[in-house]
């Protein structure tokens, strides 16, 4: 009943299980309770979790959610710490995030931040189109002229700057028009467009 015993397994498989899975294949060194303690020198040592226990395993490649830390002393899979995270280069740079979310700069987003546009093939967050300020509002008219109606618009506008990293992605809108009122209803001389003289002789009936 002492302490427990190990099975040494060299480079090969020890025969005892956990589950539906064995649990020293790959192992250097194994617990029959605990699992895998050391791994053959190119596997991952991989502590998993299943309910109140524990058991080490040896694995060509790292879970969901880890990564491969080389060491002199083992390799281990070490958890990644980046929020909403599928896989990571390092501790602290995601490769790949979780469904629904953006990788950029490492860092997983449910939008890509300002400036940047979303890249939903691979689910990046790429560099998105860049405009300038936009411009004063223009000269208020209509049909070319600046007078002779009561209403009219009046338009700004803004430069591109910078093209966006793919052509698939849009820039923001870089003109906008809206109504405004002229500021001389009738042109100089008496000028007057053809729906106010058509309605001429009804206006002036009624000043009558």
């Amino acid at each position: 009943m002492g302490a427990k015993k190990e099975l040494e397994c060299g480079v090969q498989m020890c025969e005892a299980n956990y589950g539906p899975n064995p649990i020293c294949k790959g192992c250097l060194s194994c617990s029959k309770d605990n699992g895998c303690i050391r791994c053959q020198h190119k596997l991952f040592f991989f502590l998993r979790r299943e309910g109140m226990r524990q058991y080490g395993e040896c694995l060509h490649s790292c879970p969901s959610g880890y990564y491969g830390l080389r060491t002199p002393d083992m390799n281990r899979c070490s958890r990644c710490r980046i929020e909403n995270c599928d896989s990571c280069f390092s501790r602290d740079f995601c490769t790949k995030c979780k469904t629904g979310f953006y990788s950029h700069r490492g860092r997983c987003f449910r939008g890509c931040p300002a400036g940047f546009a979303a890249l939903e093939e691979l689910m990046e967050c790429v560099e998105g189109c860049e405009v300038g300020q936009w411009s004063e509002w223009g000269t208020c008219s209509r049909n070319n002229k600046t007078c002779g109606f009561k209403w009219g618009l009046e338009t700004r506008t803004r430069q591109i700057v910078k093209k966006p990293a793919k052509d698939t992605i849009p820039c923001p809108t870089i003109a906008e028009s809206r109504r405004c009122k002229m500021a001389m209803r009738h042109c100089p001389g008496g000028e007057v467009d053809d729906q106010q003289m058509i309605m001429m002789p009804f206006l002036l009936e009624s000043q009558a």
